[in-house]
């Protein structure tokens, strides 16, 4: 034997790693002294093997206990592939272990049987020739590896993916695309073996844990011309995908000539380079242009740019560099380029059409695509009919995209002169594979459809959880916004996203959601890629509810059933063009959102519970007409069955850390007569939010139709009728003045404050700019000229704080928090240094009630403060769901 060591101690893995490092430069034939190998055509098995037995000297076995028991350590082979350009590259995935679909439902990351093999790993890689006998393979690598911390959470994501496929009977459904660095390996696609599952009937394939080949490739050649992607804190176990999206999330709408120059890109009016759609990724990646994405090489990503006409179809089929005819000829598939292209994972940047104007194509998402397992028989296909007519000496027909479903061949040359020789000797045009078009599209379709599935499925499991206490109230969210009903009811439980924990306040389940930002173009719809973001790919329907309720109304959309109707809607004139009596109905005013939710409330059969918010204002508009708007909305409240109770709330009184005054209208179908004045006082707002009276109950009647209310209610009041709490059932109305009697916790602005250091710089005030905010801030009484009619007249107001006391409640938070310019509205805080600074996103979400980071989903920050001046606090919402949950399990 040709090694100086020729013992190990097997409980030590130092001895170990020793011992195995002689092999380094050798070869089994040198360090054992044999000359074969047992079934020398099963190279990769047959090479382990002989390390076992007779370098290592010990039994070939299948028990699921470490190779070196006593030491914790697997041994593990791998072969290496030489490329043209001298690098090597991981000739395959480096299979681990079993999977066992029956136990591994009942094992979690961290008790699992892989992850501990995983933790020490003796790797022996020998460079691969298919012309050597195994014996003499040179060994090149041996090395003991552990998953790096850094890559524990996407090795944990990927395990987790497997293996809730299996939990949810879907094992015969796994995929290598399903995964980064980690899969659910099959020993072929043509495998026709099947086994059980525990969760359906149908049998499933044989899968082993493996590593990635890409994985494997970085993990033995280093990570010197390598960089990962930033990460904050926050982001340290997110998915990668979601962080891809996020960091894209500021560009979204543009086209890819603006999203260049925003990168530093000159490509206007040039010919664009083929690897721009790598060089943005890297730029809004943060890598530096001179290195490769560390997770991108490990995980096989390459990117894709796809541009989507208006019709959802390609404008160019997606292509892989030229093959040799030669390699075509001799190569199987599974040896083949064409298969590692397509064994790889694509990252699409995908563009779409504008309809309104041709010819320009706007960013619109980012995805994970790779080709599933069951697609690549079809592809292998298209190869080998490829390969078929290259051997008969027809190199020049290539095989059609009508020919196979999947893929097709075709020129890739500069011109026809554009040549490369053939086996018999011609020259004929260059030549590459191409993925159809259309098959993109079904792609694009399934993997969207999956994400919706997977969110649909989650849905589903927490209406399984609270149905354990009773009857589930199933949400329906109108203008989400970011979620803030959604979160004050239904709470947050995300594994994924600890640090967003919040607890339910009943058994709310939302099953389906709406928001549109006016203006309709990708760029204005920030708070939807929010809400999915947090919530789930098709979480939220994105599109204008009046066309939405179209849809459904035409039968070509589905809207589930629900229990209850929440949602938050703009003050705007609500007044009446026609009369309920006539055949058709009411009608309001086209845009108004108020009717969207009269209408909502017809389709879906009048759900049980409905919670609005609107601004206080509501109460008394129009000036011309006081407490019409509010009447109208009652009043349809009332025909179609609803009693109501109103309440005005300000977040402040009841402990909260923002001062912020809404009107909160709860409404509930219900056979029970309601004695008015008791249910004023005792009511679910009442219970929600303790009060006292400061004033006599006031009562009076509404008339009979929302129309007679909008044509007649509050014609020559001054003041409107309505109180800051009230009640009504059928048309007849109880109302009153009340104080908050609250005496718990508060909290303040000064509790919301992040550390000095995750300020930006640029939230801090310059001692120049300082003048101006007092300035705005001020007390006036100063002569000003109306700039249009030359007016002259004498404007006046009072001061506002400065800086805004930390010990206090904020004040409201408005949709223009956001950006650097001094504002009179905006707050600005004293620091403990003494500078002045305007208050961060993360603090704004937390002053709505919404966990810190709950916006920063890669929107700007101007984005962000708009989301929280239009949200509600997410408190209030919660406490109210409290009381109908208690209302409706009184003993739960």
């Amino acid at each position: 034997m040709h090694v100086e060591q020729t013992t190990y101690d097997a409980s030590s893995v130092e001895s170990i790693l020793r011992y195995a490092r002689q092999l380094e430069g050798t070869t089994l034939r040198d360090a054992c002294e044999i000359d074969e190998v047992a079934n020398p055509r099963k190279r990769r098995g047959s090479f382990g093997n002989a390390l076992e037995k007779y370098f290592f000297h010990y039994d070939i076995n299948n028990s699921p206990d470490a190779d070196f028991r006593e030491a914790e350590t697997e041994l593990k082979s791998t072969p290496l592939r030489k490329k043209k350009n001298g690098e090597f590259s991981a000739k395959e995935r480096l299979v681990i272990s079993k999977i066992n679909y029956m136990t591994v439902v009942d094992e979690t990351w961290e008790t699992s049987s892989l992850q501990k093999k995983l933790h020490k790993i003796l790797l022996v890689a020998y460079e691969y020739d298919p012309e050597t006998n195994p014996v003499d393979y040179l060994i090149k690598v041996v090395d003991l590896w552990g998953i790096p911390a850094s890559d524990v959470p996407v090795f944990k994501h990927d395990w987790d993916t497997v293996v809730e496929k299996v939990r949810h009977g879907r094992a015969h459904e796994l995929s290598g695309s399903d995964t980064l660095y980690l899969e659910a390996a099959t020993k072929g696609a043509t495998g026709r073996d099947r086994t059980k599952q525990p969760y359906s009937t149908i049998p499933a394939k044989p899968r082993s844990w493996a590593i990635k080949p890409s994985y494997m490739t970085v993990t033995l050649n280093g990570l010197l011309d390598m960089q990962s992607i930033r990460r904050n804190q926050a982001e340290r176990e997110t998915d990668l995908l979601v962080l891809i999206q996020k960091r894209f999330e500021p560009y979204i709408g543009m086209t890819e000539d603006e999203l260049a120059e925003a990168c530093g890109y000159d490509v206007a009016g040039r010919r664009k380079p083929k690897s721009l759609c790598a060089l943005i990724t890297k730029q809004l990646l943060g890598i530096d242009v001179r290195y490769k994405i560390a997770e991108f090489e490990k995980a096989g990503i390459k990117t894709k740019t796809i541009r989507l006409q208006r019709n959802g179809v390609p404008r160019e089929s997606v292509s892989f560099p030229t093959f040799s005819y030669f390699d075509v000829a001799e190569q199987p598939f599974e040896e083949s380029d064409f298969y590692g292209y397509l064994r790889q994972k694509y990252l699409f940047v995908i563009y779409r059409e504008e309809t309104e104007e041709r010819g320009v194509f706007r960013l619109a998402q980012v995805l994970f695509w790779q080709m599933p397992d069951r697609d690549l028989l079809e592809a292998k296909r298209c190869y080998e009919e490829m390969q078929r007519r290259i051997n008969a000496g027809h190199a020049e027909q290539s095989v059609t995209s009508r020919e196979n479903r999947c893929c097709h061949v075709r020129p890739h040359g500069r011109n026809k002169a554009d040549t490369l020789p053939t086996p018999y000797g011609t020259q004929e045009t260059k030549k590459c594979f191409w993925i159809n078009a259309r098959y993109i599209v079904e792609e694009i379709d399934r993997v969207e459809r999956e994400l919706t599935a997977a969110t649909a499925q989650a849905v589903r499991e927490r209406i399984d959880r609270s149905n354990v206490a009773g009857q589930v109230i199933r949400i329906a969210e109108l203008f989400a916004g970011v979620g803030g009903f959604r979160l004050g009811l239904e709470g947050y439980d995300n594994p994924e996203h600890p640090e967003f924990a919040l607890p339910a306040a009943g058994p709310f389940v939302t099953v389906w959601a709406n928001q549109w930002e006016p203006q309709g173009s990708p760029r204005r719809q920030f708070a939807a890629r929010c809400y999915e973001a947090r919530f789930g790919k098709g979480s939220v329907v994105n599109e204008d509810i009046a066309r939405v309720l179209d849809e459904y109304e035409a039968g070509r959309i589905d809207i589930p059933d629900v229990d209850m109707v929440v949602g938050g809607f703009p003050c705007q004139d609500y007044s009446v063009a026609r009369p309920l009596s006539q055949a058709s109905g009411i009608e309001g005013k086209k845009g108004v959102l108020w009717w969207e939710i009269y209408r909502f409330l017809q389709l879906k059969g009048r759900p049980r519970y409905v919670l609005l918010e609107n601004v206080d204002r509501l109460l008394k508009s129009p000036a011309s007409q006081r407490g019409r708007d509010f009447a109208i909305i009652l009043s349809c409240l009332s025909t179609l069955g609803y009693v109501v109770e109103w309440r005005v709330v300000n977040g402040a009184d009841y402990g909260l850390p923002q001062k912020r005054r809404r009107v909160y209208i709860y409404a509930e179908q219900t056979n029970e007569a309601w004695d008015l004045e008791e249910r004023l006082s005792n009511g679910v707002m009442a219970e929600a939010f303790p009060m006292e009276f400061v004033g006599a109950v006031k009562e009076f009647e509404l008339l009979a139709d929302p129309y007679e209310n909008s044509e007649h209610f509050g014609a020559g009041l001054k003041v409107s009728p309505f109180e800051l709490a009230g009640v009504m059932q059928g048309g007849h109305v109880a109302t009153a003045k009340v104080a908050a009697a609250y005496s718990g916790e508060r909290t303040v602005l000064g509790d919301v404050l992040v550390p000095d250091e995750e300020v930006p710089e640029s939230y801090y005030v310059e001692d120049d700019k300082l003048e101006a905010w007092r300035y705005l801030k001020g007390r006036k009484s100063e002569p000003r000229v109306n700039k249009k009619t030359g007016f002259e007249y004498r404007y006046s107001e009072g001061a506002m704080a400065f800086p805004d006391a930390l010990d206090a409640p904020a004040r409201t938070i408005l949709t223009n928090e956001g950006g650097g310019s001094a504002s009179r509205t905006k707050h600005i805080i004293q620091t403990s240094d003494g500078r002045y600074r305007r208050l961060v996103p993360d603090e704004l979400d937390q002053l709505q009630g919404f966990p810190k980071g709950w916006t920063d989903t890669g929107m700007t920050d101007g984005h962000r403060a708009f989301c929280m001046g239009n949200a509600l606090i997410v408190g209030i919402p919660h406490r109210i769901g409290e009381v109908i949950a208690r209302r409706l399990h009184p003993n739960a």
